[in-house]
């Protein structure tokens, strides 16, 4: 007797909802809304708020929050604009959270395009990737270990077309946000530690998972 397929949840529903991305870093992931609660998270970069085990929403599992719409290739030009702005703090989140060797998760509600468009933006800025190469590698890790109802990872077109853009200004974005952290370290701030945004920026203080001193390696 064949076995009747099993019905595949949603992509916002499906458990634990994150996938990992080794060839970025070993300590990055992404996922969808449930991801920060089923795994031992140090860092939690959201663009909308998580919930919890129960199905509650619990702003307090986001070690920061990092709000825009995802509008599948929608977005007004302002809205894009946006987009970039959150997806850059992103990236550079991310960034420092791997320096400092923290396990990280980006989530957004299914995992896919906000989400994964900072991971991409992470190892177009940061590891020198290119667009192709980082958004063909998200779609075959959210592949290979996520199975859900419309399946579809990096499919906006309009943050894809961002990531082009990104790599294209990789130097002055990457300088950009460099200039950022001395400008933070002239008013009293840590350069190797500074997290903190700029005044409009809607990130909150720097997490003290990132600055607390690491435990010793065993010999």
């Amino acid at each position: 007797m064949v076995k009747p397929h099993k019905k595949l949840p949603n992509g916002y529903e499906d458990l634990p909802g994150y996938a990992c991305l080794p060839r970025m870093s070993p300590l990055l992931c992404v996922g969808n809304q449930y991801g920060a609660s089923l795994s031992d998270f140090d860092i939690v970069i959201s663009t909308i708020t998580p919930k919890d085990r129960s199905g509650r929403l619990n702003s307090k599992l986001s070690s920061f929050a990092l709000l825009f719409e995802d509008e599948h290739g929608r977005e007004s030009a302002s809205e894009a604009t946006l987009a970039q702005e959150r997806i850059v703090e992103g990236a550079a989140l991310v960034a420092a959270a791997i320096k400092a060797r923290r396990r990280t998760l980006v989530h957004c509600e299914w995992g896919q395009n906000r989400s994964g468009s900072i991971c991409c933006a992470f190892a177009v800025l940061y590891l020198q990737w290119s667009a192709k190469d980082a958004i063909k590698y998200l779609r075959a890790q959210n592949h290979a270990q996520r199975q859900y109802v419309g399946q579809s990872p990096m499919s906006n077109p309009c943050f894809n077309r961002l990531m082009l853009k990104l790599e294209k200004q990789r130097a002055n974005i990457v300088l950009s946000q460099e200039q950022r952290k001395k400008r933070c370290a002239r008013s009293g701030f840590s350069t190797a530690r500074c997290l903190r945004p700029c005044k409009r920026s809607s990130l909150g203080k720097v997490h003290p998972r990132l600055t607390k001193r690491l435990p010793r390696q065993a010999a």
